[in-house]
């Protein structure tokens, strides 16, 4: 098989779905594979399960031949791992299908609450840069023919339409290194855990990845905790998922705790992961014998605060940026309306 890149969530959520749907109905993984394949039209998907198919008919596990495509998380695949060990597979399946759609939409949200206001202050750039480059010197041309001329403001503002124009070429070339810039922090791993390391650490942005990466370790705990895995290797499969330099000493503490004789619940509030409500919440499971459902609650708590918040900051956004762009544009017309008006006064 051709190399291909990772799935991604909502791949791996559709891929999840699927099969669970076809495992509860009582055949086997290989089975399961064949029919999918069967229905499938994309290309890259009919090469995966080509793939599969033929590390299955190879005699390999189910979960080692996923492996062996190199395009499934090591976090799936453990857990499928202990799905055939534990004879539950359709239920971890059905699972990780629930898991991974939550990480997409939670990954959909954060992205959707960034792209709007930089495409909103990209358009107003836009828009200014046309009007102080382009339309203000017509109407100084015409308050030139009418024997007057921009003033005031309205010169200062022309003045600097001219000085974008004359650096015209400067600017390009900081906008190109800024879309380099962020290619290379996407792509290259040095800069991009660099850039997660700014963000997890700046004080603006820092509970908000907080909060994130409490979600996916609730969720991802939950489910190895449901999934019947000792207490000790799901708590260091589920911190392998949080990629949060703020939890990474949290969770060295947890695992310290853990191994000292304490419980699960009693380590994590050692560790000081999680609120102390949550916490409280968790004691209570653990009391009960529902420590996976307790942790799901925590986890979509997690999840719905880290959604309020983005649509609070879009809300405080979205008319702040608008009132900006509209008092600039107001400026620049006010800019040209007071010579015209100036001149109609004369004239008159």
């Amino acid at each position: 098989m051709k190399k291909q890149k990772k799935l991604n969530d909502m791949e791996i959520a559709f891929f999840c779905e699927q099969l669970t749907i076809l495992l509860q109905s009582g055949i086997t993984p290989y089975e399961a594979i064949l029919l999918l394949h069967k229905d499938t039209d994309a290309t890259q998907g009919k090469e995966i399960f080509e793939a599969i198919e033929a590390s299955l008919r190879d005699g390999l596990s189910f979960h080692d031949a996923l492996l062996s495509t190199q395009l499934f998380p090591d976090y799936l695949i453990q857990m499928v791992a202990l799905g055939e060990e534990s004879g539950n597979l359709d239920i971890i399946m059905q699972r990780l299908n629930e898991y991974y759609e939550q990480q997409y939409a939670l990954s959909k949200s954060i992205k959707n609450a960034l792209t709007y206001p930089i495409l909103m202050v990209c358009m107003m750039i836009c828009i200014l840069v046309v009007l102080l480059t382009k339309v203000l010197p017509i109407f100084h041309q015409v308050f030139l023919q009418l024997g007057s001329g921009l003033t005031g403001i309205s010169l200062q503002l022309m003045t600097l339409g001219n000085l974008i124009n004359s650096a015209s070429a400067f600017f390009i070339i900081v906008a190109v290194l800024v879309c380099m810039l962020i290619l290379a922090v996407k792509f290259v791993p040095k800069l991009n855990s660099a850039f997660k390391h700014f963000m997890h650490t700046n004080p603006l942005t820092k509970n908000f990845y907080l909060q994130i990466a409490y979600s996916r370790f609730a969720s991802a705990l939950a489910l190895t905790v449901a999934s019947g895995m000792d207490t000790h290797q799901g708590l260091i499969l589920a911190s392998k998922l949080v990629d949060n330099s703020c939890m990474q000493n949290k969770f060295k503490l947890c695992l310290d705790t853990l191994r000292s004789g304490e419980n699960l619940a009693q380590a994590i509030t050692q560790a000081d992961i999680f609120h102390a409500v949550y916490q409280r919440m968790l004691h209570i499971g653990f009391r009960s014998g529902k420590v996976d459902n307790v942790l799901r609650k925590i986890s979509e708590h997690y999840e719905n605060e880290t959604n309020q918040r983005i649509q609070h900051i879009l809300a405080a956004i979205e008319p702040s940026l608008v009132i900006v762009f509209s008092l600039m544009v107001g400026l620049v017309l006010i800019s040209v309306m007071m010579p015209l008006i100036g001149i109609m006064s004369s004239i008159g």
